[in-house]
């Protein structure tokens, strides 16, 4: 109960979006998409992209939150082949996380009271 009560006073905090273990591999994963070349496959709405890289190509489509490599629909957090394609539509990634990995989730996860149990 102790570590519960840690957290939600820990939380109340916070004014970011994500909380720091994942805005922190964000970082990383942003750092390791410079390394990628986004192509736009030609449709209106910028939401499709081919994602040209080294050994492979995968395909980002935005709108779906979905990447071939399927790390982003694995995690929340998006890859560096969906990081490429934000930087190319000006887009922040902290926007495409899954909203459990936000701070807000986390508020309510430890919003709750427990009552203690004598004994």
């Amino acid at each position: 109960m102790r570590t519960i009560a840690k957290n939600k006073v820990k939380l109340q905090n916070h004014t970011r979006k994500l909380i720091h273990v994942i805005k922190s591999k964000l970082e990383k994963v942003r750092k390791e998409s410079k390394h990628w070349k986004p192509i736009l496959t030609g449709d209106n709405v910028y939401e499709k992209f081919e994602v040209h890289g080294h050994p492979t190509n995968h395909v980002v489509d935005i709108g779906k939150r979905l990447c071939t490599c399927q790390i982003w629909m694995l995690t929340g957090i998006p890859c560096v082949h969906a990081c490429a394609t934000f930087s190319r539509v000006n887009k922040q990634p902290e926007d495409f996380c899954h909203r459990w990995l936000t701070i807000e989730s986390y508020r309510k996860t430890y919003n709750h009271h427990i009552n203690p149990i004598p004994g």
